[in-house]
Parts: C-alpha cells; structure tokens; sequence
C-alpha cells in the first residue's frame, strides 16, 4: 500500500543519542503503519533566545508544499512538548522525564513512547490541518489531544493510548480519512505497550495454513452432533456474527509464553484472575492479600474491584492486566484460525488477549467498546465483507478499555453508544456463542432478554456447548438453539465442517 500522507522531518540541536532514539522511533512509526511517511531532511537552524526556541519564528515565510515537523533537543519558549498549526509542527524530544515524573519505576523504553507520542499527536494535527490550541483538552481524560498542564499526567494518556470521539468526529470533518486515523491509532497502540514497559508482539503467522484446509476438507460431525440449516443459512448470507469467549484461548493447541519472572504456562481461566491479581500485588506492592471465597459473580466482581484499588488504578493494575492477558501468542490454535475462514458478518469477543488478533488475517479491523460508534458504522458500510473484531470487554494492551471488575461493568453498562451497539448485534442478528460457560461475566442475560422484545425480527441464536451444560443453559434461554458436544477436542471438527458447509 503506498502512503497516502507524505511529511517532511526535520532536526535541530540534537545529540548524537537523541539522533539514535529518533531513529529508532522513525523505525517504529514505519513498521506499524504504512499510511502516513515522514522523510528525514536533516538540520534546520532555529533562533534560540534564553536558551529556548520560539514555535512562532518557525511560522515565519511562506506555506510549506509539504507539512514539516522539526524535532528539536530544545526546550520550547512557552514549556510546553509540541506544538502545531496547520502545516508546522514542533516538538520537543529531549524532556521525556518529566512525562513519567509520577513514576516510581520508569520502563526502559520510555523515551521512545514520549517521543512516538509527540510525532503521533503533531502528525494527527498536522493531517487535521488544525491549529493546537483549538484542539486540546483541558482535563486528562486519556485521549492524544489533551494538554497535560501538570507534565507528569501525559504519562497518563500516554498508557491510555487512543483519540476520543470527539477528536475523530473533528478530524473526519476536517477530511481526514479512516484508513489515516486508524493508522495513526496503530502509533497509539505502540505508544501505550512501550510506556508500560513491554514489548510488542512479534508477528506470529498462522501455522500451517495448507494443513487447515486438509482437515475442513476432512473434517466429520463427532457423533450426535448435527449443526442446524438455519445456521449454515445465516453463515452462507454473511448475516451471522460468532460471538467468542475465553473458551477458544483454552483449546490444547493455543501456545502462549509468558515473560520471566512470570510463572503461568497458560492464559488464565475465569476463576483465576483474582489469584493472579493476588500475585502480582505481592510482586509490585508488596502485600499479601488472597481472594476471598466468592458465592455469587457480584461477590467475585467486587473482589477484582478490591485488587484494581489495591494495586492502583493508574499505577500497577494497567500493568497487571498486560501481564496476565499478553503473553507471545506462539500459536493461536486451529479453532481460532478457522473462525476467520467463515463468511461472517463481524467477530465478537469479550476476551482481552491477543489470540484471536494473531488468528485474524492481515488488515482486520479491531474495535473495542470505546468505538462501538465507529464499529457500527463500519459494520454498515463494510457489509460484513471484511468482518471486524469487536472486543467488547476492551483489549489488554488498552487499560482504558478493559471490563472485568464490578465498578468497570457498571461504568460500560452506562455507555449509550454501548448498549445500541449490543441491540444492533443481539436484536437481528444471528449469533452463534462458543466458548462460554454462560456463568461469564458477559451480559447475556440483558442482551438476549432485549433480543426478544424484537419478536420475529430476532435473528437466530445458536450456543455451542458441552452437553453437561446443554440442558440448563435451553432452559435459562429458551430462545438459543444449543448445540452439544462431549468433549473440547469436538469443537474443532465442528467449526471446520461449518466452514466446508458454508462456504
């Protein structure tokens, strides 16, 4: 794909080190995206007064042909990190420290997310064509544009890592595509796993792609098992949307491999999330506390609602969910390739990892509830053409994102661009669950009972389950053709016959 933005950068009063980190940030900025190009076009000389250069004096002559940003080891004359108008922008890369002057522990990447952080936000405006002091945000909320008054706060929207609704609507008027704020969300993602102190995920190609066609071309109903017409009907219009929980990143042939000193082999069920939020309190605050013995979900939400507090909300809880929810995926398992094989209308998933991402083809669109909105509307336009993955319960590299306490939920639960999405999806659409215990904490309940208010207009809802859970889950929903099967390694041949029937 050829970039559809071109900027030129230019450098001033650098150090040979500050030389080295831009480098290796311009490294990174082009290996995420391939959308928006900066071309190096060495020094630039700026007047310096008291020390300090003036963004005004860099406006002085005439319009550049092509948007300009000049990175200087200078501080700026008003203090602030960058600036922008129009067509010029400056940044400063050389105080990183005082964005993390909050932390107790600085990650050793923290100059590359600062200063990835200042191209992304001057590169947004500078596609914007906008003026900073019109954009900005008075208040830290997590988004690119906010001001960040106190320094050490931009460590904050730094680990956030996204662009509000606001800010897109702004830019979409101001001509700036999708494909370019998708491009530029990509530099976020990067943002927000560098200032967490990880690393990325390297690529992990689907394994053995030619085997999984042998096997749907082989592939038979395990014995009892039938998949409904309407099923294969929904799947065959591209009118169905699988709905996927932490079930599929339990299959045998999922591999993850978590980093030292971390100890877990695999990505954690349910029922242990508090035990590994438990451990790493030890770990980064020092303090013991076990979970508590839970009777009902509202319990054990309250529990997790305990160790995000504990382990503070902005401090070490965004860093324990990275670390318990984004091991190396080394393989994402069958299953989760062959979900991608189906003509679907989108995938949904209230699971935080990285397995069905690493599963997904080249190009596939991610969304989290945060941009139900924008999830929506591509799912309109797109037609299901190139089906989306909705995480809807957020994605771990995402802090702001993430659903798993009580307090989390409820906050969702609020979102009004949340619920029409979920009516958009479980109100007419065919729905095929698996993956779930159906005790998740996954508003199902609330979804399927809305789902039939619709009456007739109501899509088909399919479950795929174990046949110890089939009979209670027919009779908590009635309105879901349960499909049983006896044991995990029957899924794989079900979903493959699905997809040599169906396609």
């Amino acid at each position: 794909m050829t970039s559809y933005r071109q900027f030129r950068l230019f450098t001033n009063s650098l150090s040979t080190e500050q030389h080295a980190q831009l480098a290796g940030v311009l490294e990174q900025f082009h290996s995420v995206q391939n959308v928006i190009k900066l071309l190096p076009c060495g020094e630039r000389s700026l007047k310096i007064r008291g020390g300090r250069v003036d963004f005004d004096d860099l406006l002085q002559g005439d319009a550049p042909d092509l948007p300009e940003l000049t990175a200087t080891g200078i501080s700026l004359a008003d203090n602030w990190f960058t600036h922008a108008k129009v067509d010029r922008a400056l940044l400063n890369i050389a105080e990183w420290e005082i964005a993390f002057g909050n932390d107790v522990t600085i990650p050793a990447c923290a100059p590359d997310a600062y200063i990835l952080a200042s191209i992304s936000l001057t590169t947004f405006l500078l596609c914007c064509r906008a003026t900073d002091l019109d954009y900005v945000h008075g208040s830290t909320t997590g988004c690119l544009c906010d001001l960040c008054a106190f320094k050490p706060e931009r460590a904050l929207k730094m680990r956030a890592g996204y662009i509000c609704s606001i800010c897109r609507d702004r830019a979409a008027a101001a001509g700036v595509s999708s494909i370019e704020l998708d491009a530029i969300q990509s530099l976020l993602d990067r943002v927000r796993i560098l200032t967490l102190g990880r690393l990325p995920q390297p690529e992990c190609p689907p394994l053995d792609p030619d085997g999984d066609v042998d096997f749907i071309r082989g592939a038979q109903l395990p014995p009892g098992v039938r998949i409904p017409d309407l099923l294969i009907e929904a799947c065959r219009e591209r009118r169905l949307i699988v709905c996927i929980g932490s079930g599929l990143s339990m299959q045998n042939d999922v591999k993850v491999k978590y980093r030292d000193p971390l100890h877990w082999t695999g990505l954690p069920r349910w029922s242990e999330v508090s035990e590994r939020l438990a451990w790493l309190l030890k770990r980064y605050r020092a303090r013991d506390a076990q979970p508590r013995m839970s009777e009902s979900l509202d319990e054990y939400l309250a529990d997790l609602d305990y160790f995000r507090t504990a382990l503070g909300e902005r401090a070490y809880y965004p860093r324990a969910i990275f670390d318990i929810f984004t091991p190396t995926i080394q393989s994402p398992g069958r299953v989760n390739r062959l979900v991608f094989r189906l003509p679907l209308h989108c995938i949904l998933t209230t699971n935080y990892d990285f397995v069905l991402n690493v599963a997904a083809p080249a190009g596939t669109p991610v969304y989290t509830w945060r941009e139900a909105r924008q999830a929506r509307e591509y799912l309109s336009l797109a037609g299901g053409h190139v089906p989306a993955l909705l995480k809807i319960h957020g994605c771990a590299s995402r802090p702001d994102t993430i659903v798993l306490t009580r307090s989390e939920y409820t906050g969702m639960r609020e979102q009004a661009e949340y619920r029409s999405l979920m009516s958009f999806v479980f109100d007419v659409k065919s729905v095929l669950f698996i993956g779930f215990g159906f005790t998740d904490p996954f508003d199902l309940d609330l979804a399927l009972q809305q789902a039939e208010q619709a009456g007739g207009a109501q899509g088909e809802k399919f479950a795929l389950v174990l046949n110890s859970t089939a009979r209670t889950i027919r009779q908590r929903f009635p309105n879901v053709h349960v499909i049983g099967y006896e044991q995990h390694d029957d899924v794989v041949s079900i979903f493959a016959t699905l997809v040599r029937e169906s396609t």
